[in-house]
């Protein structure tokens, strides 16, 4: 089996050879105190009710249920407070 070789043109390659992505990325990648609690408490949610499953308890599955939906309301609140992803970076994905 033959390796070809690939034609690339100019208009999807650098000037220098590097290819280019087609736009930047936000700079901290998600890494905002909205996105820290939302994966807080929902991984901590998740955990209560895993746990409450096996012990079998309904009461400790509500409660992590409710854990889940706080951190959900939490890190949207925290995003439209500004603690977010900059409105300029969402818009460049």
């Amino acid at each position: 089996m033959a390796v070809k070789d690939i034609e690339y043109t100019s208009s999807i390659l650098h000037p220098d050879g590097m290819e280019l992505p087609s736009n930047t990325p936000p700079k901290n990648h998600g890494h905002t105190p909205a996105a820290w609690f939302l994966t807080i408490l929902g991984i901590l949610g998740a955990l209560i009710s895993g746990v409450s499953l096996t012990m079998n308890s309904m009461v400790g599955i509500v409660i992590g249920v409710i854990v889940m939906v706080v951190g959900v309301v939490g890190g949207v609140v925290l995003a439209l407070s500004g603690k977010g992803q900059p409105h300029s970076a969402r818009r460049q994905q």
